[in-house]
């Protein structure tokens, strides 16, 4: 298995756990070591699920005292883009900032390996699209962008959207749920991970930028204007 099945096997897992109340809400997660044992798997790959469940709001990860549950609260969709729309288009307008100049970065230097997580993320998300899984989909969507961060170059800028990502979990959850944003959200995927692929990073920019600013048009628009939707 793969670095990527194993991520997205594990994050299955301890969804599956949490939403049969085996874990609770507020409750903490078993030591690192308990849980490694008890899943098979190496630290950095419970390390990296335990990042993917936090970006889509399962799980809170406290330093310094573990990984707790998170309860699940959810609103009606508008309801919710009302209430928080200036957040919302705060969030987006950061990461507008900071990913289109990482996706251009990486798309100068990328290695066949990290290409190939990108691939392989795709795929995933697309398949997850397909079968219905809301959860999954918006963990390989904050994978993908993560996978970004974390290869465009270690520095301060590509640190601090990794703060960033992992802060948007209700954000992630809520724009992807609205009508007719996860499939565009693949395509966008894909057409990123071509510029990246080509070594083209004038696209990988653009093509990054319109897709964060189009997501938040939409978010906005959506909690404007009921009538049209």
């Amino acid at each position: 298995m793969d670095s990527e099945q194993v991520w997205s096997a594990t994050v299955d897992r301890l969804r599956a756990r949490i939403d049969a109340g085996d874990l609770p809400p507020g409750s903490r997660l078993p030591a690192e070591r308990v849980l490694c044992e008890e899943l098979g798997i190496s630290r950095g790959s419970l390390r990296q699920a335990l990042r993917v469940l936090a970006s889509i709001g399962y799980v809170q990860i406290r330093a310094g005292s573990g990984t707790y549950v998170r309860e699940q609260q959810e609103q009606p969709l508008r309801t919710w883009f009302t209430e928080h729309d200036q957040l919302v288009e705060k969030l987006f307008d950061l990461r507008a900032t900071v990913e289109p100049t990482l996706a251009e970065r990486l798309a100068r230097h990328a290695t066949p390996k990290t290409v190939s997580r990108l691939e392989d993320n795709v795929a995933e998300m697309a398949r997850a699209a397909e079968a219905g899984d809301m959860l999954h989909v918006i963990a390989a969507d904050a994978e993908f962008h993560r996978v970004i961060a974390q290869n465009a170059g270690n520095d301060d800028v590509a640190g601090l959207l990794r703060s960033v990502l992992a802060l948007v979990g209700e954000e992630r959850r809520a724009a992807l749920r609205l009508p007719g944003q996860i499939r565009k959200a693949v395509a966008d995927h894909r057409a990123i991970l071509d510029a990246i692929r080509r070594s083209d990073p004038a696209a990988a920019r653009e093509l990054t930028l319109k897709h964060l600013v189009d997501a938040k048009t939409y978010a906005h628009d959506y909690a404007a204007h009921p009538e049209t939707r």
